[in-house]
């Protein structure tokens, strides 16, 4: 694509610069304000917030986040997949009362924002970037999953109050599909078969899909149909006429402060909010990045601040979470926006349509946003998700279930993930520990007692990767040492790498940046794989890494790979090393 070749100096960049396109960012700002406010309605309904909530995070980030930089074609606002957490949250922050909580989940909200900007001075947008990848899956499965269950009452027509308990929830649904509301259900099921049309492969490929968004069709049915059924008021969206009177909310600091009992849940809720926050903000932006037609690349250190410093000020005024939103930032891009700068028009056009369409927005059933909402879902958890972590490799599936049947029964993300996460390092610790077993020198040493495997194996799982870097002036593997292009490489700098997996591949990745500090351009790099396992974490950074190192004008190679059996036919599979097996 010819924009992708345009040198970074012709790149539309951020700032005073950037408002030469206000043309296209002004158009593109338009037709995501289209998108973005029937999404923003919907993610404050699902997460127990007043209507307007949404719409004033969305207002707020749009205006603040040109200003603070760190990506390019990035929309941001509130997301979906914050959702279950802050109406969990305030839950249990109200006791059951989510009118007592959600003045309550605003200092959690303001409290995340800070952490989020106290985060980023200390370089942790890195750290989201190796998070093992089949938990974020997980993680969002299980998102989706929640935002389909929390909304299928009102999908059927029922006003019923959110329970805690999700398979409380489940029991519930089949005598609330039995005593359905007929004429909301169809209107419901209406916005979901529209939405599903028209993301259809097929019908997105008609040039019509792109001139009109699929959640503005559906909300215009859902006025039209709102009008014509004469719902009664409790079916309806609610958005007050005195918007700086009425709906503005504030934080309850003082309440908080009062209520000691309450701390533990607070600071839950804010780890929670900041690790779901942080880890979708920074795998929203590097997915970004990919299908930018100018190939720039974001700051996730700066976006993280921005993030933080637009919820700090988000949930001052009765807000929602910010963070990066990939539809909206999609649909930007696919409009022509270019700069940050469509954030600021996308924001004037929400307010101005907030302060002169309120009459209309409150014909809008709250079946509708559900629809909306129960899509999204499925957009998070359907089958093609599940079947693109099995092609990855089968342990991938078992972490990610793992995470969404825990929080699923649970209803804990955090907990969900946390176990995630320990089912990752147990699969791995099981590679590890076979590995072990068949090296001679080190039964001798441990007389096979398991607790000396586990321990040695949770060592090399977590350690420094590197075992040694040599400059590699004598080469002897010169068979070895060519080059994807068939050429040879001369002298490289060669490092020998042990096991490498999510759990340290951030020390690795600190010392090859290192090297690469004393190593000028134009030399060769040979990373040599030497450990009992490479995880899929690892694959992916090592890919990258390779592809960082060939963009500054450097050539590196991985070898050794060939002593690995992949778990998968995958090409950044799960791989185990079974050279000492075969040697056994």
């Amino acid at each position: 694509m010819e924009t992708a070749r345009t040198s970074k100096a012709e790149s539309p960049q951020n700032g005073i610069p950037g408002l030469k396109f206000w043309r296209n960012d002004l158009l593109a700002g338009l037709q995501v304000a289209l998108l973005g406010l029937p999404l923003s309605l919907g993610i404050a309904i699902a997460s127990g917030a007043p209507p307007i909530a949404g719409v004033i995070s969305a207002i707020i980030a749009g205006a603040i986040f040109p200003f603070l930089g760190g990506a390019y074609i990035t929309i941001a606002g509130p997301a979906v997949g914050l959702a279950p957490a802050l109406l969990a949250g305030m839950y249990v922050l109200g006791q059951g009362n989510l009118e007592v909580g959600y003045p309550l989940v605003l200092v959690a909200i303001c409290l995340s924002g800070i952490l989020q900007v106290v985060l980023s001075m200390y370089d942790a947008g890195r750290l989201s970037m190796y998070f093992p990848s089949s938990v974020i899956q997980g993680m969002l499965m299980a998102i989706g999953l929640l935002v389909i269950i929390q909304q299928l009452p009102a999908l059927l027509g029922h006003q019923v109050p959110y329970t805690n308990n999700v398979p409380d929830a489940l029991f519930r649904l089949p005598d609330q599909v039995m005593s359905l509301n007929p004429r909301v259900f169809a209107v419901g099921a209406v916005a979901l078969a529209i939405l599903f049309t028209m993301y259809n492969s097929r019908i997105k490929e008609q040039r019509w899909t792109k001139a009109i968004p699929a959640p503005l069709l559906v909300v215009i049915w859902g006025a039209l149909a709102g009008w014509f059924f004469q719902f009664p008021s409790g079916y309806l969206i609610s958005i007050p006429e005195d918007i700086l009177q009425q709906g503005v909310r504030f934080p309850d600091f003082s309440s908080a402060w009062a209520h000691p009992e309450l701390w533990v849940t607070l600071l839950v809720t804010v780890l929670i909010l900041t690790l779901i926050n942080a880890t979708e903000s920074l795998a929203t932006i590097l997915a970004l990045d990919k299908i930018d037609p100018f190939a720039r690349r974001s700051d996730p250190n700066v976006t993280l601040r921005a993030m933080g410093v637009s919820t700090l000020l988000s949930g001052l005024v009765g807000g929602l979470m910010i963070i990066p939103g990939g539809i909206k930032s999609t649909a930007n891009m696919l409009a022509g926006g270019k700069t940050l700068w469509a954030n600021t028009y996308y924001a004037g056009f929400m307010a101005i349509i907030l302060w002169f369409g309120s009459a209309l927005i409150n014909r809008i059933p709250l079946a509708v946003l559900a629809a909306l909402l129960i899509f999204v879902g499925w957009k998070l958890c359907n089958p093609s998700i599940f079947l693109r972590i099995l092609r990855i490799g089968r342990e991938q599936i078992v972490i990610a279930l793992a995470c969404v049947i825990v929080t699923l029964f649970t209803s804990n993300l955090l907990l969900g993930i946390l176990i995630g996460v320990m089912t990752k390092v147990a699969l791995l610790c099981r590679d590890v520990v076979m590995a072990l077993a068949f090296d001679s020198r080190f039964r001798s040493i441990t007389h096979d007692s398991f607790y000396a495997y586990l321990i040695e194996s949770l060592k090399e799982l977590f350690r420094d990767p590197v075992i040694r870097i040599g400059d590699g002036r004598i080469s002897s593997e010169p068979s070895l040492i060519i080059c994807e292009s068939g050429s040879h490489v001369h002298h490289p700098y060669k490092v020998y790498l042990s096991s490498i997996s999510c759990m340290n591949v951030l020390r690795l990745d600190a010392r090859l940046r290192e090297l690469l500090a004393h190593v000028p351009p134009r030399h060769n790099l040979m990373l040599i794989l030497r450990g009992h396992v490479v995880d899929h974490t690892a694959m992916e950074y090592l890919y990258y890494f390779r592809q960082y190192c060939f963009q500054q004008g450097y050539n590196c190679i991985i070898v050794g790979s060939e002593y690995f059996v992949p778990h998968s036919t995958h090409a950044l599979a799960y791989r185990v090393n079974h050279a000492h097996e075969n040697a056994a």
